[in-house]
């Protein structure tokens, strides 16, 4: 193996040292993104076994979304002052421990908070691998290392659903977990053989900007996780935390604004091209992490598919998603950035529209077909979007930005999440209030159906069908909200500019 361990962090390099470089830092994203997806086709037997509801049981998949929000927004600083290659290597030591400790967990409580602290450790693999990408290639090739890159942070939510269904049919949820400490060692062994180290800065952390914005949004996600439960405004527990993140939020930015070294430096938003990207990673991380977390909840809950059939049926997403990275860095360098995004957008959005006709008899060929397009949308979105974001934007901004990138993503799946949780609950509530008024004895379509409410096995079999109709409408109407979203973003697709203009050296 090529020594390039004691090399400069930005080069240049051999394609031979690229490679060598290149191989670990994916393995390495891999793992991070792998195991947020892994989880999802797991929760209903997460659910079972730990006799959760399933609102609580999503707090396992948004713990760790937000805690790994919360990690990211020190990733940059870490770096900067403890050295990238360092940093790195404690982030894949500190998701391969608490993947031993989620595995080990005897309860929900316990699962979740093994759940944060893997979420918040692992936070800095996203951010430094997107970096360790950007220096190893020169700027001409940034859109096809960002495809390769694209390849661990995409593939691994399209690979995760089938890996985690079969590990759960065959052994059992925990060993979704356990999968993660083999792989965590090798990733680590890669990365310390071949990983240059980037110099270090003696830099002061902005106390005040980072405690501001990581209590805003803890905040803001717990009033989007727990208001459901606590009838929102109407609950004082809600009301404090809503104050508590506002607050906190106006604070960071007002502080940002007049701070001589503020946590984030703004200057970093004249660039059109991140501070747009940003906005539409947001909607990235709304839309499609969302997605991931409904349709193995629809297709058990709703469908009755046992998990293995799930987790394949899911897995349909990485032939879309496969085949759009291809094409996404094929035409890379002939089509603009902006036209492939909007190609991307669309295809998620045509797909959730296509959802919205569903119901608890959709066929299985439709749903991949579904899937496909919703994968072949995510792969052209975000290979396009990651290269167009940063292609203007100085080299010296570049860790800060990434860190930054992944923080905005975090937060838009931790709120997504949030939110088709709350809708699909509150939906599931209504709809069975306004369907089960239609079950009585002067209702003409009952006459004219085989149900016999005299007979109690009867009664209890009609409560469950309109339960389960009561639930596909709430599904029908989560995917129509992710339709929404995708069309209001469109057009700020319009104000990115090409790549190249004004970049910064």
């Amino acid at each position: 193996m090529l020594s390039t361990r004691n090399r400069p962090a930005a080069g240049p390099f051999t394609r031979a040292e690229t490679a060598t470089i290149t191989i670990p830092v994916l393995a390495a994203s891999l793992l991070h993104s792998t195991n947020m997806s892994t989880a999802y086709v797991a929760l209903p037997a997460m659910q079972g076994n730990l006799s959760a509801t399933p609102d609580q049981i999503g707090w396992v998949v948004t713990a760790f979304i937000v805690a790994s929000a919360l990690g990211t927004t020190i990733s940059g600083w870490l770096a900067v002052k403890f050295g990238r290659r360092l940093i790195f290597l404690w982030s894949i030591a500190a998701f391969t421990v608490t993947a031993m400790l989620c595995a080990s967990a005897d309860s929900l409580e316990e699962l979740v908070l093994f759940r944060a602290l893997q979420g918040f450790g692992s936070a800095p693999l996203l951010p430094i691998s997107q970096a360790i990408m950007l220096d190893t290639y020169p700027r001409s090739r940034h859109g096809f290392a960002m495809s390769i890159w694209s390849m661990g942070m995409i593939l691994g939510p399209v690979a995760g659903p089938t890996v985690g269904a079969l590990l759960t049919e065959f052994y059992g949820w925990r060993y979704v977990f356990f999968i993660n400490v083999p792989l965590g060692c090798i990733a680590f062994l890669g990365i310390w053989m071949t990983t240059p180290e980037t110099e270090k800065r003696g830099i002061s952390l902005d106390w005040i900007g980072l405690v501001t914005l990581a209590i805003g949004v803890a905040c803001l996600q717990l009033v989007l996780d727990r208001g459901e439960r606590q009838d929102w405004f109407s609950s004082p527990e809600i009301i404090a935390e809503a104050v508590i993140a506002g607050l906190c939020l106006y604070l960071f930015i007002a502080h940002s604004l007049t701070a001589r070294s503020p946590y984030i430096d703004l200057a970093i938003f004249r660039d059109r091209n991140f501070a747009v990207g940003l906005a539409l990673i947001f909607v990235f991380g709304v839309t499609v992490f969302a997605s991931m977390f409904l349709l193995p909840l629809f297709l058990q809950n709703v469908q009755g598919y046992p998990v293995l059939a799930a987790g394949w049926v899911l897995s349909a997403r990485g032939v879309g998603t496969g085949i759009a990275m291809f094409l996404a860095g094929v035409l890379a360098n002939r089509v603009a950035g902006k036209y492939l995004i909007l190609a991307g957008l669309a295809a998620v959005g045509v797909s959730n529209v296509w959802m919205t006709g569903w119901n608890h008899q959709v066929e299985a060929a439709e749903i991949i077909w579904a899937t496909v397009l919703n994968g072949a949308g995510m792969g052209l979105m975000w290979v396009s979007l990651t290269t167009v974001t940063f292609s203007t934007l100085a080299q010296r901004y570049r860790t800060e930005a990434a860190a930054l990138f992944a923080l905005i993503r975090s937060i838009g799946a931790s709120m997504g999440t949030s939110i088709v949780v709350a809708v699909l609950t509150r939906s599931a509530q209504a709809n069975y209030t306004a369907l089960k008024d239609f079950v009585s004895d002067y209702s003409e379509a009952l006459r004219l159906s085989p149900w016999d409410l005299g007979n109690e096995a009867a009664v209890a079999a009609l409560r469950r069908e309109v339960l389960l109709q009561a639930e596909t409408i709430a599904f029908v109407n989560d995917f129509a909200l992710l339709a929404i979203t995708i069309g209001a973003a469109a057009p700020l697709v319009l104000l990115l500019r090409k790549p190249g203009r004004g970049a910064g050296e």
